[in-house]
C-alpha cells in the first residue's frame, strides 16, 4: 500500500475534523463561555456547514474510488451503490441531511442550542465511521469515541474563540467596560476545559486499551506510534491548559482590580499562550486522522499468530473452499463487524460476531472470495491478515471438530481493503 493512499484520504479526514471541532467549540463558546451572550453570527459560522458538505462530499469520491477500484473520474456510476448498500455510505447520508439542517438554521437568529445538538450529532457520525464502530453503531465503544470527540472539540476548537476574545480585549481602546465580562468568559472557559479534561482521558484511556490492547503492540505497530505521538502532544497541552487557572486568571483578576497597565500585557502572553494550544490542538488532530485511516493496533499485533497458523492447519486437513453444508441442529453465527462495505486499511481485517455451537459446532471457517483465510475458536473476534486490495465477499462458517463438516450457519457481508 502506497503512502498516498493513507495520507490523502488523511489530509480530507483531518481538514474535515478540524472544521466539525470548529463547529462545536464554536458554539458551546458562544453559549456556554463567552458573557455576555453575542447573538450574532460570525461569517466562520455560517460558512462552515457549507464547507464540510465540501469536504463530505470529497471523502465520498475518495471512499467510492477505494470500493470501486476505479479511477477517480470513473467512480460517478458507482456512488449510488456506495451510498445505498454501504454502511459508510448510510453514515454520509445521515451526516450529509443535519448539515444541510445547519446550513438552514445559520440564518435564524437564536438557535444556538439547536445548532449545537446538531453538531453534537454531527460528531457521533464520526465516531460510526471510525474503528470505533467495528464494535457496532449501539457499542459501547462508540458512545465512549463519541464522548471523547464532544469533549475534545469542546475544548480545542473553544480555544479559536477564545484568542479571538483576546485578541479583540488587547485591541480595546478601552479596557474598563469589557475586563470583568471578560475574566468571567476567562472563568467561564477554564471550568468548561477542567470537565473536558477529565472526559477526554477516561474516554481516550478507554479507546486506547480498546484498540491496542498492549504495550507491545503500541510500540511495534504504525497505529501504536501514531498514538504515542499524539499523547506525547497532548502532555504539552494539558501544562498549557492549567497555566490558565492557576497563573493567568489570578494574576488577570488582581490586575482588573488595581487597575494596573499590565494588564495589556499580560493578555498579550496569555494569547501567546493559547496560541501555541491551538497549534498543539492541531497537530492531534491531523495524529487523530492518521489514526482512523491505519488498522487498529490490536488487530496489526494479534493477526500473525490467528490466521497464519490456523490458515496452515485447515490447509493440512485438504479444505481451501467452502464444502456443502449439513443441518446446523442449533448452531448459528451472526457477524458483528465489518459492516457491509466497511473499508479498511492494510491487509488485517478484525472481525468481531456472536457465535452460537450447538449441538456439533466446534469452531469458525472464515473464508474471503471462496478461499480458506482462518479458522477462529473464539466466541467473540478473530483478525485476518494477507487480504489484498479490493473489495471482498467474507463468509463465516460454524464447522465440527473434525474440521470437515460445515453447518448450515453461515453469514456473509463485504467489505473493502486497501
Amino acid at each position: 500500500m502506497s503512502l498516498s493512499h493513507i495520507l490523502i484520504p488523511s489530509l480530507v479526514r483531518g481538514i474535515d475534523l478540524t472544521g466539525m471541532v470548529f463547529l462545536f467549540g464554536g458554539l458551546v463558546f458562544k453559549t456556554s463561555v463567552l458573557f455576555p451572550t453575542n447573538g450574532k453570527r460570525s461569517c466562520l459560522e455560517r460558512s462552515l456547514p457549507f464547507f464540510l458538505i465540501l469536504t463530505g462530499f470529497s471523502d465520498l469520491l475518495l471512499r467510492s474510488h477505494m470500493i470501486s477500484g476505479r479511477p477517480l473520474g470513473e467512480v460517478w456510476a458507482f456512488i449510488p451503490f456506495v451510498l445505498l448498500k454501504s454502511h459508510f455510505g448510510k453514515v454520509w447520508i445521515a451526516r450529509t441531511v443535519l448539515l444541510s439542517l445547519l446550513c438552514v438554521v445559520s440564518t435564524i437568529r437564536k438557535s444556538e442550542h439547536f445548532a449545537l445538538a446538531i453538531s453534537g450529532l454531527l460528531l457521533l457520525t464520526t465516531s460510526l465511521s471510525s474503528h470505533a464502530a467495528d464494535s457496532g453503531d449501539f457499542s459501547f465503544s462508540v458512545l465512549a469515541d463519541w464522548l471523547h470527540l464532544l469533549a475534545a472539540s469542546a475544548w480545542t476548537g473553544g480555544l479559536f474563540f477564545l484568542a479571538s476574545m483576546l485578541r479583540n480585549w488587547i485591541g480595546a481602546q478601552r479596557l474598563e467596560p469589557i475586563i470583568q465580562s471578560h475574566i468571567t468568559s476567562l472563568k467561564r472557559f477554564s471550568a468548561l476545559a477542567g470537565i473536558c479534561v477529565i472526559l477526554i482521558l477516561v474516554t481516550g484511556s478507554y479507546q486506547s486499551w480498546h484498540q491496542v490492547g498492549g504495550l507491545d503492540a503500541l510500540l511495534q505497530t504504525a497505529y501504536g506510534r501514531t498514538l504515542l505521538v499524539k499523547l506525547f502532544l497532548v502532555l504539552p497541552l494539558l501544562a498549557l491548559n492549567a497555566l490558565i487557572p492557576y497563573h493567568y486568571l489570578p494574576k488577570l483578576s488582581r490586575m482588573a482590580l488595581l487597575q494596573s497597565m499590565a494588564l495589556v500585557e499580560e493578555t498579550r502572553r496569555l494569547f501567546k499562550s493559547v496560541t501555541v494550544e491551538i497549534g498543539l490542538g492541531l497537530a492531534i488532530i491531523a495524529c487523530a486522522a492518521l489514526l482512523m485511516q491505519q488498522p487498529s493496533a490490536r488487530g496489526q499485533w494479534a493477526s500473525a499468530y490467528t490466521v497464519s497458523f490456523e490458515s496452515m492447519t485447515h490447509s493440512s486437513h485438504g479444505e481451501t473452499r467452502p464444502s456443502s453444508l449439513h443441518p446446523a441442529e442449533g448452531a448459528k453465527v451472526i457477524i458483528l463487524s465489518p459492516q457491509e462495505g466497511h473499508v479498511f486499511t492494510g491487509d488485517e481485517v478484525p472481525i468481531t460476531y456472536k457465535f452460537t455451537k450447538g449441538k456439533q459446532g466446534s469452531h469458525l471457517h472464515v473464508y474471503v472470495d471462496g478461499e480458506l483465510m482462518g479458522m477462529f475458536r473464539d466466541p467473540e473476534r478473530g483478525i485476518l491478515t494477507g487480504v489484498p486490495p479490493g473489495r471482498h465477499t467474507l463468509e463465516v462458517r460454524v464447522v465440527t471438530e473434525d474440521h470437515q463438516t460445515e453447518l448450515e450457519a453461515t453469514d456473509t457481508v463485504h467489505f473493502v481493503s486497501r
